[in-house]
């Protein structure tokens, strides 16, 4: 059977006539499928040079409650009587908490008291290390030739979750630590980390309280809430727009080369059965 000249014309005109709708639509498809998202980061929305007033630097002077560890460090010049003091610090902890230094330090009864050599038993709950500092260097008078006490807490820690690399519990070093210095000593901030929306949860008396701040405006370092608390909990929550547009470019690209490839085998089938 001999072929029309038209034959050919029709045939290419009819495949042209499918294929451009089909590549619009795919282009289109996939382009609206590749927004860009802006990256996030601490201080965002510092856009240049600027002073930042109202700032309140709070006093965190925490005060010492039933089972904390206390690491006492003292010193005199009388070295040899610093040792009857500072040995009691590898001592083991009692386990009711009556009795001197373990590993960490001097564990505060259930009473609020800690047991020393040649003071005896010691009320510390109730105050700040500064206060305990004091008041330990006037009672070691007696016993010591200038006499000089430090005081930290060797137990106190903040909890880090969500997206700032692992969920960890880090030591609180200092009384005083900022969400800076927290996630800092995390490690890393994972990419798909939310700045915006970092949630911080406290526990209070009788009650968790729970506060979002946004790190990425600079005026976080004006809220009460900046500097964390022992047992403090820090999540940092993940970009939900981020993911939600991650995964829709995934299934968008995943669909695209399901599609082409139909497309493929129909056109190749279309083409054998006009022939």
């Amino acid at each position: 059977m001999k072929i029309p000249a038209w034959y050919p014309l029709t045939k290419r005109y009819f495949f042209s006539v499918i294929q451009l709708p089909v590549l619009i639509l795919l282009s289109a498809w996939l382009f609206s499928s590749c927004a860009i998202i802006k990256p996030t980061y601490v201080f965002k929305d510092v856009k240049k040079d600027t002073i930042i007033t109202g700032f309140k630097d709070y006093d965190l002077d925490i005060k010492i409650a039933k089972n904390d560890i206390l690491n006492l460090t003292i010193s005199s010049l009388n070295p040899v009587e610093d040792l009857l003091f500072n040995s009691a610090i590898s001592a083991p902890v009692s386990g009711s908490g009556t009795t001197g230094g373990g590993v960490g330090g001097y564990l505060v009864s259930g009473d609020g008291n800690i047991y020393m050599h040649k003071l005896g038993s010691v009320q510390v709950e109730g105050l700040t290390t500064r206060a305990l500092k004091s008041k330990l260097e006037k009672e070691l008078l007696p016993f010591l030739k200038d006499p000089i006490v430090n005081v930290r807490f060797a137990n106190h820690f903040i909890t880090i979750m969500g997206e700032a690399g692992s969920s960890q519990i880090l030591n609180m070093p200092a009384e005083k630590m900022s969400i800076l210095d927290v996630v800092a000593l995390s490690g890393h901030v994972s990419p798909n980390a939310s700045l915006k929306n970092v949630m911080v949860i406290r526990e209070t008396e009788g009650s968790k309280q729970f506060k979002h701040l946004n790190l990425e405006n600079a005026s976080v370092i004006t809220s009460p809430w900046y500097y964390l608390q022992p047992k403090d909990i820090l999540v940092i929550s993940p970009d939900e727009e981020k993911l939600y547009t991650e995964a829709r470019r995934t299934r968008n690209i995943q669909l695209l080369s399901t599609t082409l490839s139909l497309i493929s085998i129909t056109l190749i089938l279309l083409n054998r059965f006009v022939k």
